[in-house]
């Protein structure tokens, strides 16, 4: 560590030496024609290094030398705008510009590459090429082009990011694992950077973006795990009018009306509107399974003046499905599973996973200068979701099996509240993004009494009855008498110090946190029940968060990295675990990573690419086991927090066109994954959930000339072989698998026709999100036909 500060200190005292440079400062707005700002426009000196970025607000600041230049002014979507301008020494000129929208370009947000917006998931304006760290976007081409409604038909396209599994079938939370570690409910999910609940299904059709900030990313969000961050970015309202009506329908009943219409509300174009609602009922290729969801999402932006602006949103979701834990091997076995129907239905299918969740969301941005913003967030969520299903024993070899119920309700308060000042300024020849910052976060909540696995009736494997044993409505009261809390607040400050014409760039990060977690009880409640006599057992950890990171721009489209985080975890009291006294302080988990990597935008700045190798080290994880390996009811088990987990790897992504006709989104990672030392499992058992190998690669075509109007995908989905659970049992290690997607459309005018075939190859393949005997059964062959009608002005 002393060398690498040696040498930054040297950098920065040769760029002081050399701020006596004859230089002059070049600054402005850049704006559409409707007078409202740009951000993210490139603003480059043509035949020079000199290049730099506009903020939310559309301005930017540059300092070159004295001299003559042509300003050159780009964003994808509108056309490019030159500018001779003279730089005289010590003086600064003011050079606004007016970019019109390319009439040869679709008018939604293109997103490709890496340079592209990144300022919600990163708190600052600046573009991935320049932070070191990996980060994906996933942005609407894709989305349309593979006809996604889902979130893990949306996440196969980012490298390293796994769909392990959901809780009880299509409607319910999904999990996911990231660079060989499962995120976590209660931390690496967030809207527009706000944490929100991971209970149900988060994709929906406000979502502009998914950003995926890969590793630990504690610096911005506090305790989180460490294999990275997944952020949902919002439409927001449009200057200019557009409606657009879209309908899904196909394979197993899906019928999914959706719209999405925004506009101006004054002649001014100051206040703006958008609404985006949709219902979706679908069967399933499973037995008796089906959903249902409905969801409507209001905003408004108000420009107050020039420079305060305020954006208000509200999410209303609400979803019903049929409960479906998949299936259970006969003889204990990923092997016996081929000898079940993938259609196969186990459980009661009058049982319903219930979701509702209502969010509101208020962002303050007030413009300080000309490159200095203040931007405050409230956020606050209210989740309910209602669990009612089944759990199966392991059958016996006449495939007779025990089925067990639960059921329970749980709801949950989330609010964030946060505040930051991101600006950039210069000290002599160092150009500055400074970021300060603070945010408070908390969450309650509580579970009703039912919960644990009770034996419901003996049924069989290859002759399952249903509806004979009743299943009443499960109680929504009482609650039980405690209520569970984290509350997360933090202090951040961050500084990209840009030297050398830009060329090297050096990031300075730090987070003084504070984390409170675990149970308050309600003495009055607890007379009578289990709980009698327990007290409050929070668990309050104070945390100091580094981030330390390079990049090297030999080019303006290329540039090298290198960094170091560390990430934490705190862990309350797992009052279920039979051993919860003996761990009812438990330590937090701390995870660091060192991360290289390079980024490039190729053929002209229309395709991007990310190439990253990085190491993580866990300490301290949350480990539970089973008191019965063979037939584990999940309340009977035994924590702790002692090992030492790591994961090394290299993962590839790429997104953008290699011709005007032909784009791409594609990825690979290798994931390589070991346990160092754990009381529970042996030394050198590979983590769950983590496929040593994953690719992804989807090509669209689109005719300029002959057949224009059409477009033509394909892609290819594989995920390698891998164990799910830290025990490592070859007998339930999960298969590599590979699905196959094709796409076919034609666009006239304003109308526009799709057909997406998902698992062309009707691949039957399996999840095993629980660790033991269920398995979730991946969609079979499935049919889309997306009919669109957009009206514009």
């Amino acid at each position: 560590m002393k060398p690498l500060l040696t040498a930054i200190a040297v950098i920065l005292l040769n760029s002081f030496v050399n701020a006596q440079d004859q230089k002059g400062l070049i600054s402005g707005k850049i704006t559409d024609a409707q007078n409202q700002p740009l951000s993210y426009v490139v603003l480059s000196l043509k035949g020079t290094p000199y290049e730099t970025t506009t903020n939310e607000k559309g301005n930017y600041l540059l300092k070159v030398p004295t001299g003559r230049y042509t300003v050159l002014a780009k964003l994808m979507g509108y056309l490019p705008v030159e500018r001779n301008i003279d730089v005289t020494e010590g003086k600064s000129i003011n050079i606004p510009f007016t970019l019109l929208r390319d009439s040869g370009l679709l008018k939604e947000v293109i997103v490709s590459g890496v340079k592209v917006k990144s300022a919600t998931a990163t708190r600052m304006v600046t573009q991935i090429q320049d932070i070191p760290q990996a980060i994906t976007v996933i942005g609407q081409k894709t989305i349309n082009q593979q006809a996604a409604f889902d979130l893990p038909t949306i996440t196969r396209n980012i490298s390293g990011l796994n769909f392990t599994g959901s809780y009880a079938g299509t409607g319910s939370s999904q999990f996911f694992n990231a660079r060989g570690f499962d995120l976590n409910d209660a931390q690496n999910y967030r809207l527009n950077g706000s944490m929100i609940w991971n209970w149900g299904n988060n994709y929906t059709d406000n979502i502009e973006q998914v950003e995926f900030l890969k590793g630990p990313t504690s610096i911005l969000f506090g305790d989180v795990a460490p294999g990275g961050v997944l952020n949902f970015v919002t439409k927001k309202p449009l200057a200019t009018f557009m409606a657009d009506l879209n309908f899904k329908t196909g394979s197993w009943g899906l019928l999914r009306p959706a719209l999405d219409i925004t506009g101006p509300l004054n002649s001014a174009r100051s206040l703006r509107f958008r609404l985006n609602t949709s219902f979706e009922r679908s069967d399933s290729f499973r037995d008796f399974v089906s959903s249902e969801r409905a969801f409507i999402a209001p905003a408004l932006a108000w420009d107050i003046t020039p420079r305060l602006s305020v954006n208000v949103e509200a999410v209303f979701k609400k979803s019903k499905s049929t409960d479906d834990a998949g299936l259970v091997s006969p003889d204990g076995t990923i092997e016996g599973l081929k000898r079940l129907s993938s259609s196969l239905y186990l459980g009661e299918p009058s049982r319903k996973y219930l979701y509702n969740d209502q969010s509101y969301l208020t962002t303050i941005s007030y413009e300080l200068g000309k490159t200095w913003r203040l931007k405050a967030t409230g956020f606050y969520g209210h989740s309910t979701n209602r669990p009612f299903g089944m759990w199966f024993d392991q059958p016996d070899e006449n495939g007779d099996f025990q089925r067990r119920e639960y059921d329970f309700y749980q709801k949950a308060n989330n609010g964030t509240v946060s505040a930051d000042v991101n600006g950039t300024f210069y000290t002599g020849t160092l150009k500055h993004n400074l970021l300060v910052g603070f945010e408070y976060q908390s969450t309650h909540y509580r579970y009703t009494y039912a919960g644990a696995l009770i034996p419901f009736d003996i049924n069989n494997i290859y002759a399952p009855v249903y509806g004979i044993t009743p299943s009443p409505e499960p109680a929504t009261f009482p609650y039980r008498p405690y209520e569970s809390i984290i509350a997360r607040s933090g202090i951040y400050l961050q500084d990209q110090v840009m030297l050398f014409n830009e060329k090297l760039h050096l990031l300075l990060g730090l987070r003084a946190g504070k984390t409170r977690q675990g149970n308050h009880y309600y003495q009055d409640e607890l007379p009578g029940t289990v709980y009698e006599g327990y007290t409050d057992n929070i668990i309050s950890k104070n945390v100091l968060t580094p981030r330390v990171g390079l990049v090297y721009k030999p080019q303006p489209w290329i540039s090298y990295y290198g960094s170091y985080s560390k990430g934490f975890e705190i862990n309350s009291p797992d009052i279920f675990a039979t051993n919860f006294e003996q761990y009812a302080t438990p330590p937090a988990t701390s995870s660091t990573q060192v991360e290289f990597g390079t980024k490039a935008t190729l053929l002209n700045n229309s395709l991007g690419v990310t190439l990253s190798i990085y190491e993580i080290n866990k300490h301290n994880p949350y480990g539970y086991v089973y008191l019965d390996a063979v037939n584990p009811n999940y309340d009977e088990y035994n924590v702790y927090y002692q090992g030492h987990h790591r994961s090394r790897g290299v993962e590839l992504d790429m997104d953008g066109k290699l011709s005007p006709a032909l784009s791409i989104t594609a990825g690979a990672a290798y994931t390589q994954t070991r346990v160092i030392e754990d009381p529970g499992y042996p030394t050198g058992n590979r983590l769950p959930n983590a496929p040593k190998y994953t690719a992804n690669g989807w090509l669209n075509y689109e005719p300029v000339k002959l057949l224009k109007g059409f477009n033509f995908g394909a892609g290819v989905f594989y995920k390698d072989s891998f164990f799910s659970s830290l025990t490592n049992d070859a007998n339930l290690k999960i298969p590599a698998s590979y699905t196959v997607d094709v796409a076919a459309g034609y666009k006239f005018k304003q109308i526009s026709a799709q057909l997406n075939v998902m698992n062309l190859t009707n691949q039957v393949s399996y999840l095993n999100p629980w660790q033991f005997n269920l398995f979730d059964v991946r969609p079979l062959r499935q049919f889309v036909v997306t009919l669109n009608y957009r009206i514009s002005k």
